[in-house]
């Protein structure tokens, strides 16, 4: 069998690709058929919740009074967010103000960003930068975060736009920016930064052989245990070959803490590697918001760039909850892969189920509030 190479310098992508490669050779295509069944076999473990799952989890039975309120998911669409090749930034700011209006219920999107910062905040806003200028999180979502943010009350040197690595940062079209002048753009691996000693993710369930230096531990990032206050999370709708989608949890989880190489090959599938790192109070506590850029995006080849596995989507998905969206996340994009007959990739994200039992939010569509906005 000869391994195919991935054109790029980068050695952290070089290896993501050759495991999703590995993994897409291991695993046998199955036809829908098998799917379902399997699904229904399995259940949780697939991280479809059917609906006998969902009346277990919530009785029909219960008093009103004691259900949980549902969880508020808004998704924001435009027909006219593209222009050939290029993006409409008046339409893409008028997507982000109404659907931070409706996951509030406020009346204009100044008072919204104000639900979730305070005036004294340290901002830490996540970008996945992973996959270049085209399929990284795009600037103008930032700016208008940045916008929002300013808007609120919060000074722009008090916001850090971040990752793990500079060199995806500056290959994604950011620039970094260490100073106290302005909004700041910087790394994990930027000079002066680094991990966390005190603050880590250490476990036994992950390749022994993939350790760097024989380590057990995932050590936190300084920008999340040291740094920030609040964090908002930007990642990209992408499919992943190792996860099936990256998305939300996976963007935060993974993008915070070092050694997660370890993690990546079958069966594991970063799984529950994802839930348990961002079930840590620097994450979970700090997190206030999650924007999911879907203006381009990506339903085969990630989790870098493949022109032939992208759409124009021309959507964002809004809430606080990342489980609901990861879920909605996967079921768009296993809905475009069956369009242009391709398998589900639900199998491989196992990590949502996990992260629906960790606590972490819910996979289940009955306990969401979905709501659109057309612009």
């Amino acid at each position: 069998m000869t391994k195919t190479t991935f054109p790029t310098s980068d050695s952290v992508v070089e290896q993501i690709m050759a495991d999703c490669e590995q993994i897409s050779q291991e695993l046998p295509a199955i036809s829908r058929r098998h799917f379902l069944k399997g699904a229904i076999g399995a259940g949780i473990a697939l991280g479809a919740i059917s609906p006998a799952i969902a009346q277990v989890r919530q009785p029909p039975f219960l008093a009103e009074e004691f259900q949980k309120p549902l969880v508020p998911v808004v998704e924001a669409m435009s027909e006219k967010v593209w222009d050939g090749d290029v993006l409409n930034e008046d339409v893409v700011s008028e997507m982000i103000d109404q659907a931070m209006m409706k996951l509030t219920g406020l009346d204009s999107a100044k008072e919204a960003w104000k639900d979730f910062v305070l005036p004294n905040d340290i901002v830490g806003i996540k970008i996945n930068p992973l996959a270049g200028k085209r399929l990284s999180t795009h600037r103008i979502i930032v700016d208008k975060i940045i916008d929002g943010l300013y808007g609120a009350g919060v000074l722009k040197n008090q916001i850090i736009v971040w990752d793990r690595f500079e060199k995806h940062l500056i290959d994604a079209g950011y620039e970094i920016n260490q100073s106290d002048k302005d909004v700041r753009v910087f790394a994990s691996d930027s000079p002066n930064v680094g991990y966390d000693d005190e603050v880590y993710y250490e476990t036994e369930k992950d390749v022994e052989v993939r350790r760097e230096s024989g380590n057990t531990r995932s050590r936190y990032t300084k920008i999340v245990s040291q740094e920030v206050t609040v964090i908002i999370n930007v990642p990209v709708m992408k499919h992943h070959g190792i996860t099936g989608v990256s998305a939300c949890l996976k963007n935060l989880a993974f993008g915070s803490v070092d050694n997660t190489l370890r993690f990546h090959s079958n069966p594991l599938n970063c799984d529950p590697a994802i839930s348990d790192i961002f079930a840590h109070a620097v994450i979970k506590d700090k997190l206030v918001l999650n924007i999911v850029d879907g203006l381009l995006a990506a339903f085969d080849g990630g989790p870098t760039y493949d022109p032939d596995g992208t759409w124009k989507y021309g959507g964002i998905f809004v809430s606080s909850d990342p489980v609901a969206l990861d879920q909605f996340v996967l079921d768009t994009i296993n809905e475009k892969r069956q369009e242009v007959n391709l398998d589900k990739i639900t199998r491989l994200a196992k990590y949502i189920s996990s992260s629906w039992r960790a606590g972490l939010g819910t996979n289940d569509s009955d306990e969401m509030d979905y709501q659109e906005v057309k612009v």
